[in-house]
């Protein structure tokens, strides 16, 4: 009876693409195939078994119960299947990681280290790729992301790596212009200068100026930039103090180029490694353990590049 129900690779493929992308018509894009020939190896699977997978409606197609729950047990079998071959071929899909990294503190943090990676594991072949915003890694086929705002990745186990601070830096010439004033203690005063912003911490200038117990209200941000390369750069043009992420700045404050002007503060977000959550029967890889272990080891020198 079991052997009577298990289906041909290529219906199982036709399923996953349609359970993937949600529609007949992207998953015959993805496979190549006619928008057809997809729907009757769906409909020859769903025969086999017996059951509906996919409600079909004029509104477009949904999983049904019974769909939402042979769906995992499709892409596990499709992903056993692609590890298997790949070792029947001699090639090692263990020792391969595709990496999904933030741009900024992939560029800024990340990069300077990886050598030290490299060094470490010779044997792991390292693929990144840059995202921004939420995404699933399962479907997408991410073995590991570096990633901010902990609660927008459901189906992914998250460890920690860095909380983050946030400091105002401005441009020697801007304090220059402004005669280098200070407040009462050995920070510069800000009273009067522009203020730059991070369109992700829309907060960060308000959290931070009661945080140093400053009367009076939170000047308005001048400008707000959505990259930190960018408002860095606006920063070291003299435009404005702005209030950047501790550990992504150090370039420009080792180089001269930025001062601080005042204390560190929290922000609230933190960095995470996330790697998706395993799957009963896969193994996770030994590379991600050993790419999340080399993060923490990282973190723990505490020397910023």
């Amino acid at each position: 009876m079991q052997r009577r129900l298990i289906p041909s690779t290529s219906a199982l493929l036709a399923f996953d693409a349609v359970a993937r992308s949600g529609s007949f018509t992207a998953a015959a894009r993805d496979l190549a195939l006619t928008q057809g020939a997809v729907s009757r190896q769906v409909a020859q699977l769903e025969a086999q078994l017996g059951v509906t997978l996919i409600e079909r409606s004029g509104r477009g197609t949904a999983l049904s119960a019974a769909g939402l729950g042979y769906a995992e047990t499709a892409r596990a079998a499709i992903d056993l299947l692609g590890q298997g071959a790949l070792q029947a071929t001699g090639q090692t899909p263990e020792r391969e990681l595709r990496l999904a990294i933030l741009p900024t503190f992939g560029t800024r943090w990340l990069m300077p280290r990886i050598p030290r990676f490299v060094q470490r594991h010779p044997e792991v072949t390292l693929n990144f790729e840059t995202r921004i915003g939420a995404f699933d890694l399962r479907e997408d086929r991410i073995d590991g992301a570096l990633v901010t705002c902990r609660g927008l990745w459901p189906g992914a186990v998250l460890t920690q790596l860095i909380e983050e601070t946030l400091v105002p830096v401005a441009a020697p010439s801007l304090l220059g212009e402004h005669g280098g004033r200070r407040g009462p203690g050995a920070e510069f005063s800000l009273a009067g200068l522009p203020l730059l912003a991070m369109s992700t911490r829309p907060e960060g200038w308000a959290a931070w100026w009661a945080g140093q117990g400053m009367d009076g209200p939170v000047p308005a941000a001048a400008m707000r930039f959505e990259q930190v390369a960018t408002l860095a750069q606006a920063a070291v043009a003299g435009m404005g103090v702005a209030l950047m992420p501790a550990l992504l700045v150090q370039p420009e404050i080792i180089a001269g180029d930025l001062v601080p002007v005042g204390p560190e503060a929290g922000s609230g977000h933190a960095y995470y490694f996330a790697q998706p959550e395993p799957r009963a029967g896969v193994p996770v890889k030994p590379s991600i353990r050993q790419f999340r272990d080399w993060l923490l080891m990282e973190v723990d020198r505490e020397t910023w590049v």
